[in-house]
């Protein structure tokens, strides 16, 4: 009886051992997909990945490279104009079902601006970013944040609206890694960074910049 339990239990155990694999490469080919599509219409910039349940909304947008965008981020979420007679798309746009509004009676409004988001970003789970913002370069999005205003670079950000809480690093160390650009150095020189010792990167940098 016990040898019985035993190949059932190990039965089961294969099973599900199985299906995590093949859920983890369908996750995981999704998100390969998702990422050449972006790379490919020039979205996102090399070693830059987007979850999947992420939303783009203008495709105008432009994200650096070495950037991480966690799932359910929507950038580029539009506006509504909140002075018009309503808030609804009809008022700028003119037409809904049988609903027609002549061009003179509608709004002047842009609901859509493109953002820009630097390289080395990093935008944690269901953050909010909204048209036209920028964010710079080695910027932290906290989860949950809406982004209503531009992010300087190297800030940390978080809440609702987002605002900057502190910085990754020291104002010279951020000039220094601004004027360096290490993310479009070739892949074998971003090989040989020390990756845990930033002053002792910075100094290879500007070494070979010499």
């Amino acid at each position: 009886m016990d040898s019985f339990l035993f190949k059932i239990a190990a039965f089961l155990l294969y099973f599900y051992s199985s299906r995590k694999r093949r859920d983890f490469r369908r996750r995981h080919s999704r998100l390969a997909r998702l990422n050449r599509k972006l790379f490919r219409a020039g979205i996102i910039g090399e070693h830059t990945y987007v979850v999947p349940g992420s939303t783009i909304v203008d495709s105008r947008t432009r994200i650096g490279k070495f950037c991480s965008i966690a799932k359910n981020v929507s950038i580029g979420t539009s506006m509504h104009p909140v002075h018009a007679l309503t808030t609804h798309p009809a008022s700028w746009r003119g037409e809904d079902g049988e609903l027609s509004i002549p061009p003179e009676k509608r709004v002047v409004f842009q609901n859509t601006r493109p953002v820009h988001i630097g390289n080395d970003v990093w935008i944690g789970l269901n953050v909010a970013i909204m048209d036209g913002v920028s964010i710079g370069d080695g910027a932290v999005i906290g989860a949950g944040a809406v982004v209503t205003k531009d992010i300087p670079p190297y800030a940390i950000a978080v809440g609702v609206p987002a605002r900057v809480i502190k910085y990754r690093f020291d104002e010279k160390t951020v000039a220094r890694l601004l004027k360096t650009r290490w993310w479009n150095r070739p892949p074998e020189v971003i090989a040989q960074l020390p990756q845990g010792d930033v002053p002792a990167a910075l100094d290879l940098l500007e070494k070979l910049d010499a």
